[in-house]
C-alpha cells in the first residue's frame, strides 16, 4: 500500500504542475517566448483566491473560476504591453519576462507583505480511506479538476476553429497569415489561456501551500523541466512529463529525502536529453 501511497501523492502533485506546464508550452508553441513570468501568474492564482475566500467571502469553488478570469485578463496584458514586441525573439522576451517577473514579486510583497497566508478549502478536513490507501479531499480535488480542465483543454485545441488556428500559428506563422489568421490576436488569447491555467493552478493548491510571494519560483522551475522533458511544444509531453515528475518526487521524499526530489527531476531530464535531445515528444 505504501507504493499506492506514493503514486497517489505524486499524481496530485504532478496533475498541479500539469496545468503549469501546459500553460508554458502553449505560450512557447505559439510566440516562442520562453515566460519566466509563468510563476509569477500562479502565485496570483493562490492569492486572488485569498482574497476572494478571505477577503470577500466568496465560494472557494467560484473563487477558482474567478480566480482563473482574473489571471487571464493580467496575461491578456502582460503580452499587450509587453510580450507583444518579443514574439519570436527567445533570449530578448526571457529577459522582459525576468524583469517582470522581479517587479510582480516585488509588488506582490508590497501589497501583501512577508507574512505566509492560507486558504481554507472544503475538503481540507475529508479524507478518503479505501484497502489501507489515505487519500486527502483537496487532493482528490485537484486530480479531478487537473482532468476536467485538461480535457476541456484537449476539446478547445483539436475540436474547434480557434484550436486549429492555434495549431495552425504553431506550425507556421506565415502561412496561418496566408490563410487569414491573425497570429497577434492569436498569440494575446494564448496567452490569456495559459494565465487561465497558471492561475487554476495556484487556486488549487492554495489550500494546500503556505502563501509567499515567492510561491510561483518552485512550479515555473519544474514546469520547465516538464517541457523540456516532455518536448519543447508538445502539449502531451508536458502532462506525461509532469505526472512523471509528480511520481519521482513523491517515491524520493518518500524512499530517500525530501531535499533530493528536486536536483533527481533535473537528473532525469539530463538522462533523457542525453539519449534523446528533443525530449521524450519532441519532433526531430
Amino acid at each position: 500500500m505504501e507504493v499506492a501511497q506514493v503514486l497517489f501523492n505524486g499524481v496530485s502533485a504532478g496533475a498541479a504542475l500539469a496545468l503549469v506546464a501546459v500553460g508554458l508550452t502553449l505560450v512557447f508553441g505559439i510566440l516562442r517566448v520562453v515566460n519566466f513570468a509563468h510563476g509569477v501568474l500562479f502565485m496570483l492564482g493562490a492569492y486572488a483566491t485569498y482574497l476572494f475566500t478571505v477577503r470577500l467571502s466568496v465560494p472557494y469553488l467560484v473563487a477558482i473560476v474567478l480566480a482563473a478570469l482574473v489571471i487571464a485578463a493580467v496575461a491578456i496584458g502582460l503580452d499587450l504591453l509587453v510580450f507583444r514586441r518579443f514574439h519570436g525573439m527567445s533570449l530578448e522576451g526571457a529577459i522582459a519576462a525576468i524583469a517582470l517577473t522581479l517587479l510582480l514579486q516585488n509588488l506582490a510583497f508590497l501589497v501583501f507583505g512577508g507574512a505566509s497566508r492560507g486558504v481554507r478549502g472544503p475538503l481540507d478536513d475529508v479524507t478518503v480511506t479505501f484497502a489501507g490507501l489515505t487519500m486527502q479531499g483537496q487532493r482528490l480535488f485537484i486530480i479531478g479538476a487537473a482532468v476536467v480542465l485538461v480535457l476541456a483543454l484537449g476539446f478547445l485545441v483539436y475540436r474547434t476553429p480557434f484550436g486549429r488556428a492555434m495549431r495552425a500559428v504553431q506550425q507556421d506563422p506565415s502561412a496561418a497569415r496566408l490563410q487569414g489568421i491573425g497570429p497577434s490576436r492569436l498569440s494575446t488569447l494564448t496567452f490569456g489561456l495559459g494565465g487561465a491555467l497558471a492561475g487554476s493552478a495556484g487556486a488549487l493548491v492554495a489550500p494546500e501551500q503556505v502563501l509567499l510571494p515567492s510561491m510561483g519560483e518552485a512550479p515555473l522551475l519544474l514546469g520547465f523541466v516538464a517541457i523540456i522533458l516532455g518536448g519543447m511544444g508538445s502539449v502531451g509531453g508536458a502532462l506525461i512529463a509532469s505526472l512523471v515528475i509528480g511520481i519521482v518526487q513523491s517515491g524520493v521524499s518518500t524512499y530517500w529525502t525530501p531535499q533530493a526530489s528536486v536536483w533527481m527531476s533535473f537528473a532525469l531530464v539530463l538522462v533523457v536529453l542525453t539519449l534523446r535531445p528533443k525530449g521524450l515528444f519532441g519532433h526531430e
